[in-house]
C-alpha cells in the first residue's frame, strides 16, 4: 500500500526481493521485476551507486553491475512528485532518479495496487482499489 506525504509517496515495495534486471524495450533503459510482481522501468538517466549519492565515497555502476541488485531486497521505495525516484536496496545500493532529465521516462507499477510514473515534467500516482493514506 502507497502512503502519500506532502512532496512524496512511500510506495509499498518495502522487503520486495528483485528476481531480475532486464533491457527494456527496444533495448531502451532497465526494467527490475520485484517478486511481488511489481515492475520498475526507467528509460533516461538512472544512477545507480553504493551508498547514498550525496555521500562520500559513493560511485555510480557501471550497466553490468545492475545485475548485483538481483536478490536483494528493497528497503525502501520513495517516489517525488518532482518526479524524482528513490530505492534503497539491502545490498547498500541506491537507486537515484531526478526528475526533468531530458527523455526520461518512469514508471512503477503494482498490479491491483498502484502505478506512478514520470514523463514530461510530472510524477503522477494513480491508486486502483484503495485510497492513499
Amino acid at each position: 500500500m502507497t502512503e502519500e506525504l506532502g512532496d512524496r509517496w512511500i510506495l509499498g515495495l518495502r522487503g520486495s526481493q528483485v528476481v531480475s534486471v532486464s533491457e527494456g524495450a527496444g533495448h531502451q533503459g532497465l526494467v527490475l521485476m520485484l517478486d511481488c510482481e511489481a515492475r520498475l522501468a526507467v528509460q533516461g538517466p538512472a544512477f545507480l551507486t553504493y551508498g547514498a549519492a550525496s555521500a562520500p565515497g559513493a560511485y555510480p555502476l557501471s550497466d553490468e553491475e545492475w545485475q548485483t541488485l538481483v536478490g536483494a531486497m528493497i528497503v525502501s521505495a520513495i517516489a517525488f512528485k518532482s518526479g524524482a525516484l528513490r530505492a534503497v536496496f539491502s545490498t547498500g545500493h541506491h537507486l537515484n532518479i531526478k526528475g526533468g532529465g531530458p527523455g526520461l521516462a518512469v514508471r512503477v507499477q503494482k498490479p491491483d495496487e498502484f502505478e506512478w510514473s514520470y514523463r514530461e515534467g510530472a510524477g503522477v500516482m494513480k491508486v486502483f482499489g484503495a485510497t492513499t493514506s
